[in-house]
């Protein structure tokens, strides 16, 4: 049984609190300063809360208009090709150096406003002949959800519930405590009403003002507990093996097994599992290669060094399959959970939604896509990986030509980054995500700076923007 919903009548912020005594707004902890924000006691019963429901087990709602989230979750059947057995490759590249590679990132996440500048922009243009999916999250809706001493609950349970009261669609926060809906695209009304439940207690529930649905803002959750941080790393490498990849495979291979000893080294207490997905297209020698999660890094290790870049041809991939079957991996319920992207290449034009469902399943479960655009990355491909990453709470990285490795990489279109050495980066990029606090390089460490950057945010004129 839930909570009885509760409503809410402010029109920027809101704040909802599971807790069994009234409190005032001046009560309210928060990690920053709020105006405007009102203050909501649940039912002071206790009630059981139901049990968990995984998300492929969640009905569809038989909603008017069925939203994208909801589609996909009911309707998610993939079609994978893979091969039976993971074997070496018979070429092996010769083992290179770590600390080589060159990268910067974007997060679109931070960045909404300059993220619908740029759908704007390259939809006007070639890309707007393509059926691409987006979210445009220019009025999104920030779900935060805290503890009693205003600190983020990480990894806690969201339902979207329909005005009947029945799930539309589940989301997870991040170790930050956030998450976000977008009232567009996720068609939502005012009648629909967003669940909220840490890995222990009670669902609250909330309302979805109008005003809230127009203008976007924050819906604050606040629990009377203590957090708990999450003790576990589920971390899926996907990686585009195909040819065009070859001048950058040995070195990116070095880089990841370099990048997994430092985030072992530096998370000492977390439970980490390793798997990896290597893709190429149909009519290769395989499609999709897959190794099971494993707390055995060694054995990772041995295994992923064996892979290598061959076949491919024409310009797009199969990226969906190695997405779709990257669903199918046992992801630990209360891991964090990331599936780092590497590629060059989109999808071909038939399987852009196919991806693009794939991301939706993703965000349903919380699993971060980080992608990762190495050398010669197209438009359509930029677009798909910046969509998926923002989809999904993460960020987008990119490959530069600082290191002289590899060959020429496109200029990715953001307004503003950081290059450092790409093993450092995705080191930011991994604790980060693991900690619920964005992690920036230090000045010694960063090699150009592009743009007006500051802690992630792009400080752009408004004529820029535009």
């Amino acid at each position: 049984m839930r909570i009885p919903k509760i409503l809410m009548t402010s029109c920027a912020s809101f704040t909802v609190l599971a807790a069994c005594e009234t409190s005032t707004v001046g009560d309210v902890p928060a990690s920053g300063a709020r105006s405007g924000v009102d203050s909501v006691t649940a039912s002071e019963t206790r009630v059981e809360p139901e049990p968990d429901v995984a998300f492929a087990e969640i009905e569809p709602a038989p909603m008017r208009l069925m939203s994208p989230m909801a589609d996909a979750i009911s309707g998610f059947e993939p079609e994978v090709v893979i091969e039976d057995s993971l074997r070496a490759d018979e070429k092996i590249e010769k083992p290179v150096q770590s600390g080589l590679l060159t990268a910067g990132d974007y997060d679109d996440v931070l960045n909404p406003g300059l993220y619908k500048a740029y759908l704007d922009k390259v939809l006007q243009g070639a890309l707007g002949k393509k059926d691409l999916p987006f979210i445009d999250a220019n009025n999104r809706i920030e779900i935060e959800v805290i503890d009693t001493l205003g600190k983020p609950v990480p990894l806690a349970d969201l339902t979207v519930y329909t005005g009947a009261g029945q799930k539309a669609f589940p989301l997870k926060t991040g170790v930050n405590g956030k998450a976000y809906v977008f009232p567009n695209y996720d068609r939502l009304s005012s009648d629909m009403t967003i669940g909220a439940r840490p890995n222990t207690g009670e669902e609250i529930e909330a309302e979805l003002s109008p005003d809230l649905l127009e203008t976007g803002g924050t819906l604050t959750f606040v629990f009377d507990q203590d957090r708990a941080m999450p003790q576990q790393l589920d971390l899926l490498l996907t990686l585009d093996a195909t040819g065009s990849m070859r001048d950058e495979m040995a070195y990116l291979q070095a880089e990841l097994v370099a990048i997994l000893d430092r985030v072992r080294d530096s998370q000492p207490e977390l439970d980490i599992r390793l798997g990896f997905i290597v893709y190429r297209d149909r009519g290769d020698a395989y499609v999709v290669r897959d190794y099971d999660f494993t707390d055995d890094l060694d054995e990772f290790k041995q295994a992923l060094s064996k892979q290598s870049a061959q076949g491919g041809g024409d310009t797009p991939e199969a990226i969906h399959d190695a997405l779709a079957r990257g669903l199918e991996f046992e992801w630990r319920e209360d891991a964090v959970k990331i599936n780092l992207l590497v590629a060059d290449a989109p999808p071909h034009d038939e399987h852009l939604e196919a991806t693009w469902t794939s991301g939706l399943i993703s965000r349903s479960k919380g699993i971060h896509i980080v992608s990762m655009a190495a050398s010669g990355v197209d438009d359509t491909a930029e677009f798909m990986m910046r969509g998926l990453s923002q989809l999904t709470n993460a960020r987008y990285l990119f490959l530069t030509d600082d290191s002289g490795i590899g060959l020429a990489h496109a200029e990715p279109t953001v307004d503003c980054y950081v290059v450092t050495r790409l093993d450092q980066l995705v080191e930011r990029v991994m604790v980060s995500l693991i900690t619920g606090e964005r992690v920036e390089p230090e000045g010694a460490d960063v090699i150009r700076t592009v743009g007006n950057y500051r802690n992630g945010i792009c400080v752009v004129e408004d004529s820029q923007s535009s």
